[in-house]
């Protein structure tokens, strides 16, 4: 008995194999966030293993007004903390959206009080470049990244850190600065007003 060949058939199943073959990087395989814990620390997984991390903001100095004695101290604070530091810490340098809340509420309020038109002029002067600035301005910002395998290990290493470090202060990023962060390092070409907007 003769086995007919079909070339439709057997190109169908040419395609379902190479379908399967093709391997589709899904959000789950690039993009490392699964979440927020209730404590606030970022929740990550790879590769099947589950790890976590929590985001501070190093005090910033100006330079220009610090000797160079406090400079050199201040370095060799940053490169303690690294020397003592068991685990692996991240420094994260990004251009920040302008964040002034606190001054436009401030202007707000003003031009609520004032009968003054020529100083409310001036106020909603001040009000349109605080919104322009918050807009199109960026600062550049650091950020550090602790990470441990568990909850308790990263505790663990958030107290060594803030051992190794007594002059190089460290400040805990709010929740709403850590998703802005994870946008804006995850869809760098859309602005974070832009998202807000929507």
């Amino acid at each position: 008995m003769a086995t007919k060949f079909d070339a439709v058939e057997a190109r169908k199943r040419q395609k379902e194999a190479a379908k399967k073959k093709e391997r589709k990087d899904g959000v789950g395989r690039i993009y490392p966030v699964v979440g927020i814990t209730n404590s606030g620390y970022i929740k990550l997984a790879h590769n099947g293993l589950m790890f976590y991390a929590d985001v501070f903001k190093p005090k910033s100095f100006g330079l220009f007004e610090l000797s160079v004695q406090d400079a050199d101290q201040i370095e060799s604070e940053l490169w303690g903390l690294h020397q003592q530091y068991p685990g692996s810490i991240k420094e994260l340098y990004m251009n920040f959206p302008e964040t002034n809340q606190r001054q436009q509420t401030y202007f707000r309020r003003k031009i609520e009080q004032t009968r003054n038109p020529i100083y409310l002029e001036l106020l909603q002067h001040d009000l349109a470049v605080l919104k322009q600035l918050e807009k199109t301005y960026r600062k550049l910002s650091s950020w550090i990244w602790f990470f441990g395998d568990s909850v308790p290990e990263l505790e663990r290493n958030l107290e060594l850190a803030r051992h190794a470090s007594t002059l190089y202060t460290l400040e805990r990023a709010g929740l709403a600065e850590k998703e802005k962060m994870l946008q804006m390092m995850n869809n760098p070409e859309v602005s974070v007003s832009e998202t807000e907007e929507a």
